[in-house]
């Protein structure tokens, strides 16, 4: 029986999201300097680099659409659409990404750490970090400071 189109596309989107995912485990730290956003369209662009410029903040999707003035469908699917992944996913993972600099070079608790980058609390930060790493950020930080 053949797949219909919808489930295609489902598969493709989850497989590019697993590649994703499969090369940050497999060079973690290499890509948290810089996430280029060059070539994106225009809108996206715009909202990828603010948030890239305050990844911090308390970012909600009504926040995103101000910054160029669309409905939420209508940048949603806009933004998927250029990333491969929601604004929301996006965020996090960048997030994870700006935490792999604090985890290697301070001391800071990983509860100081997660409140630093964004994230509401702990369990969240180490959710996400553990489902792009395979690990939780402490054993991240033990073993990077151990190479």
């Amino acid at each position: 029986m053949a797949a219909t189109e919808k489930e295609r596309a489902l598969w493709l989107e989850n497989s590019w999201i697993q590649l994703a995912m499969v090369l940050l485990r497999l060079v973690p730290g290499s890509h948290s300097n810089k996430w280029d956003i060059k070539g994106y369209e225009p809108t996206v662009h715009v909202v990828l680099d603010a948030l890239k410029q305050s990844y911090q903040q308390d970012w909600t999707l009504d926040n995103m659409v101000q910054l160029k003035q669309l409905g939420k469908y209508q940048f949603s699917h806009l933004f998927k659409k250029e990333t491969g992944l929601s604004p929301y996913s996006w965020l996090q993972i960048y997030r994870v990404i700006q935490s792999q600099k604090l985890l290697r070079q301070t001391d800071d608790s990983i509860l100081s750490i997660a409140m630093q980058v964004g994230f509401k609390n702990v369990s969240s930060y180490h959710a996400v970090f553990r489902r792009i790493y395979g690990q939780t950020p402490g054993f991240f930080r033990k073993t990077i400071t151990n190479i």
